[in-house]
């Protein structure tokens, strides 16, 4: 391909994955508040560590799915696909609540947690193998700006409509959000797609040897445990805020406001932090960045432990939000793209996709021991614990990072193996 053809498809990529990231927070903008707070009417706080287990299982299944189709589609057709298929679910979910079907309200919240995760799964993938390391250090916050428009669309539309017309119509929004999503992926991979080049094997790679990779590998294990621990102690902190909120405001319009307000703060932090992802990667590089988080975090967790009240908990919420989907996001993804498209697909949906989710599972666990001792301030304890055991993990993580991609490499860019 000529330089201006290369020009022109990275213009594209860049268009295309933007508008993606726009449509992608506002629907899960919309579905979010609204399928937590339903939740919450129907089974309080309390029902939230059975749910996260559902969730594990439910990512489980859509992990053994995913990376059986991966090797099988260009990344984009699998992505239209796949949200063709959440919009159905979502419609199921909301038909057996509407007929009162016991589990209902189940599913639907782990139709919520599990149709995200993979949708991103595939969006980054996809973006760890259109862009080298340099490109990515600010394209990556360019996107997060959007996405984060978006969900600040979303949430203001939940703040506004909720009230008005109720949660569960709000809800429905997500539809059409969907169905967009789906059309815009299938045109991106039309006109700038990624070569999959397990494509067209007479036996292309499946479910073991995804496995296979994955435990094959020091480097992907390391993040493994990255990500486990950093959503650990994002549900801990989840655990705390719910539950703070359902004493305060016990009615379900009322929760779904204020909920959807916090989220509208997250976004907005997003926003700033996005816009500072370039230039914080440039200045101090993938490692320090990512060491960075869990220093802060400690920080807040130790001021609620001190001080439990709604607007502390609130601050570590939204800064726990912002953190994840800006600068360890934008970081974490960077440490994939020195790796080879089977480690950054298939490899990766059993790290991403599978620990993001069974975090919460794991979480649940903890929290389950941890209340039953009945001891005061005990969950902020254990989440201050597992704080640590994220630093330690990062450190471990970035020096191998490091070793892969010395500073001069990052600086200048690396291109992907395959």
């Amino acid at each position: 391909m000529s330089e201006a053809g290369d020009r022109a498809t990275a213009r594209w990529r860049v268009i295309g994955l933007s508008v993606l990231a726009f449509f992608l927070m506002g629907s899960y903008s919309l579905a979010r508040s609204t399928t937590e707070s339903l939740f919450i009417e129907a089974h309080t706080s309390k029902g939230l560590p059975l749910v996260w287990v559902l969730v594990s299982f439910a990512m489980l299944a859509s992990v053994l799915v995913y990376t059986h189709f991966v090797p099988r589609f260009e990344l984009m057709n699998l992505f239209g696909v796949v949200t063709l298929i959440s919009a159905g679910s979502m419609a199921a979910c909301m038909l057996g609540r509407r007929l009162d079907l016991p589990g209902a309200n189940h599913l639907l919240y782990v139709w919520k947690d599990t149709y995200m995760v993979v949708l991103v799964e595939i969006y980054y993938s996809f973006a760890n193998s259109a862009f080298t390391i340099q490109a990515a250090r600010w394209v990556y916050g360019l996107f997060g700006i959007v996405a984060g428009v978006g969900a600040i669309v979303g949430n203001m539309a939940v703040r506004y409509l909720a009230p008005t017309i109720g949660t569960e119509a709000t809800l429905w929004l997500v539809t059409p959000a969907l169905l967009a999503i789906a059309a815009g992926g299938v045109m991106l991979g039309r006109a700038a797609g990624v070569p999959n080049p397990l494509k067209g094997r007479a036996r292309p790679p499946g479910v073991k040897d995804a496995v296979r990779v994955a435990l094959g590998s020091s480097y992907l294990m390391l993040v493994l445990l990255l990500i486990a621990l950093t959503q650990c102690v994002i549900t801990l902190i989840d655990f705390s805020f719910n539950e703070i909120v359902e004493g305060l405001y016990p009615g379900t319009d009322a929760r779904t406001a204020l909920v959807s307000t916090v989220y509208a703060s997250v976004s907005t932090g997003m926003l700033l932090l996005h816009g500072s992802t370039g230039p914080l990667l440039r200045l101090a590089g993938v490692p320090l960045t990512l060491l960075g988080i869990p220093v802060l975090m400690g920080g807040g967790v130790g001021a609620f432990t001190l001080w439990p009240a709604l607007a502390t908990v609130v601050v570590i919420k939204v800064a726990s939000k912002c953190f994840d989907y800006t600068w360890f996001r934008n970081a974490k993804e960077i440490l994939y793209i020195p790796l080879s498209y089977q480690e950054r697909t298939q490899g990766k949906s059993i790290v991403d996709m599978l620990t993001y989710r069974v975090a919460k599972g794991i979480a649940s666990g903890l929290l389950a021991a941890a209340l039953a001792t009945g001891v005061p301030n005990i969950v902020n304890y254990l989440t201050l614990a597992l704080i640590g055991a994220w630093f330690a993990a990062t450190l471990v993580v970035t020096r191998r990072f490091r070793g892969k991609v010395s500073r001069e490499e990052e600086l200048e860019g690396t291109k992907n193996k395959e």
